[in-house]
Order: structure tokens, then C-alpha cells, then sequence
């Protein structure tokens, strides 16, 4: 089986696409993704999910992964300002220069046949990567944030579909022995009965939706519908220019990208671990609980002893 390496490069993307969406030149490429045509819509989108890809290939290669033409391209970078894609790329890299050397060491390994035909291999070295990208300042504030919201809101609801409704579970599992009024939207019932139970929803609560490639249309359209009643909405997907990040009040962004499958959870449940601890940590009053939590499952675990 061939490994592209392209597809490992995600695992420093959970800072690149912060800094680059942060940065003027990243402005410019939402404003296209929100407003452009479709083939710039397209192209912001590609941009914005591996810009540390756009910075270390030249036009051929965006073309190639892409699938968008090479003059198509040149028109892009044109009509945002620049000269040519070579100042398009050096804007790029200047956003994400930290993270390009680790990429570069990474993509050689594999282009040099490191992992051989290994899928497994491959799969561990990606998820190292993303993990590691995770470690990053912006990321830590972003799961304070978090916390604060969480511990502010009147009550909390936790949505995600198919595969995220799995990490939507653990989410909510891990909250609900620390304060009332966690609601797992999607436990059970399917759209329909998530939309009725969502419903109530609104000023002063908090909802927290989870979405990964490939993405649910339903969770997206029911945060929105929740934003609308007066709800804050907090967002853990793996770009800006995922369809959540559009409706939230508050991004977490995480890695999603597999060599592999179509999307990787680990990021996305270390960022949810992440976030239990640092609430679980956030007031005396969780320890105690823990501890006495701890207590009473003690009598149902196994005894070594037996």
C-alpha cells in the first residue's frame, strides 16, 4: 500500500491553520470562502485546511492535490493582491514558518520509504505528529476558554453524528459527575428526536458540537438553529473552514487528517481529555467529587487480591 505523504503533514496543522486564519493574508482567503465563487470557495478551503502544504509546494503540486487548475490559481492569488503564487506561498510561510521544518523532516522520512508499505507505521508516526501540534500555546488558551464557558453555562448540551457522536459520549460522560445539566444530544432517536431535544436550548446555555470529516450536515444546522435561541456554541472540528466554524461563538481546532482512513479521532479526543482535566481542575469542589466518585466505584472494580 503507498503512503502519500501529503497526508501526514497534518499533524502540525492544528496550529498552522490558526496562525494563518489569524493572519491578514488568512483574512483575505475567509473572506473568499464566505463570499468567492465557487472554484475560489474551493481553493480558500484547500488553503485554509493544510496551509503548511500551500508553503512547502509550488503551484504544480496544489494543482495536483487539489484538483484546481494552475491558471486557476494564478487568478486566485491575482485577484487577492499578489503578484504571482511565489508571493502567494512566501505569505503563507510566513504565517507558519515554525511548523515547515518538521514537516519537511516528516514528509522526506516517508518519501525515503521509512515506513516501507506499512500502513500501521504510518498510522502511529501520523498520530505522534498531531498529537505533538496539540501542544501548542493557542490551543491551551482555546481549552481554557472552553472551560470557562462550560463552567458559566446554565446547562450544556453536547452534540456530534456518526463517528463524533462517539467523542460527543466521552464528552459528556466525563462531564456529568461534575455539574448538572449535561445533555447528550444524539444519544439516541436520530435527527429528529436531536432536534426536539435541542429545542430547548437557549439564553444562558452552552452547546458544544462536535465535527470531523466527513462532515454532518444535521449537526451544523442544528447548532445554527440553537445560535438562534439564544445559545453560545462552542465548535471542536479541525479547520476554520470547516461548515461549524462559520456558526460558533468559540473554535477548538484539532487535526483530523489519516494516511490512511478518511479522518483520524485521536486529536479530537485528546483535545476532549484535555478540557475534562482543566474543568475537573478548574474548582475545588470537582476534585472532592472525584474523590468521593472514586469511592463508590471502588466497590464495584475487580479485586486483584481474588
Amino acid at each position: 500500500m503507498k503512503i502519500n505523504p501529503s497526508t501526514t503533514q497534518s499533524g502540525w496543522a492544528a496550529g498552522a491553520v490558526r496562525n494563518f486564519a489569524d493572519s491578514p493574508l488568512g483574512q483575505e482567503v475567509l473572506t473568499q470562502l464566505r463570499e468567492g465563487s465557487r472554484s475560489k470557495r474551493a481553493l480558500s478551503e484547500f488553503v485554509l485546511r493544510d496551509p503548511v502544504f500551500v508553503a512547502t509546494h509550488g503551484i504544480e503540486d496544489v494543482s495536483r492535490v487539489s484538483g484546481i487548475s494552475p491558471s486557476t490559481i494564478s487568478r486566485y492569488v491575482r485577484d487577492l493582491g499578489l503578484d504571482n503564487y511565489s508571493a502567494f506561498r512566501a505569505g503563507v510561510a510566513g504565517t507558519v514558518h515554525a511548523l515547515i521544518a518538521p514537516v519537511t523532516k516528516l514528509e522526506s522520512r516517508l518519501a525515503e520509504g521509512e515506513t516501507g508499505a506499512s500502513p500501521i507505521k504510518a498510522s502511529f508516526m501520523a498520530a505522534a505528529s498531531q498529537l505533538e501540534a496539540l501542544g501548542d500555546p493557542v490551543t491551551g488558551e482555546a481549552v481554557q476558554t472552553a472551560t470557562k464557558m462550560l463552567r458559566e453555562a446554565r446547562q450544556v448540551w453536547v452534540m456530534g453524528f456518526g463517528l463524533s457522536a462517539h467523542l460527543a459520549a466521552i464528552l459528556t460522560l466525563g462531564l456529568q459527575p461534575y455539574r448538572e445539566g449535561v445533555v447528550n444530544v444524539v444519544q439516541y432517536g436520530g435527527t429528529e428526536v436531536a432536534a426536539g431535544r435541542l429545542m430547548s436550548a437557549g439564553e444562558g446555555d452552552l452547546v458544544v458540537a462536535i465535527s470531523f470529516p466527513r462532515y454532518s450536515k444535521d449537526v451544523t444546522d442544528l447548532a445554527r438553529i440553537a445560535g438562534s435561541n439564544g445559545a453560545k456554541l462552542i465548535a471542536l472540528t479541525d479547520s476554520p473552514a470547516a461548515p461549524l466554524a462559520q456558526v460558533c461563538h468559540h473554535l477548538m481546532l484539532a487535526p483530523a487528517q489519516h494516511p490512511i482512513l478518511s479522518s483520524s479521532c485521536l486529536p479530537g479526543l485528546a483535545t476532549i481529555e484535555a478540557l475534562l482535566s482543566d474543568f475537573l481542575l478548574s474548582d475545588p469542589a470537582h476534585v472532592k467529587r472525584a474523590g468521593r466518585l472514586a469511592a463508590i466505584m471502588s466497590a464495584y472494580l475487580a479485586d486483584d487480591s481474588d
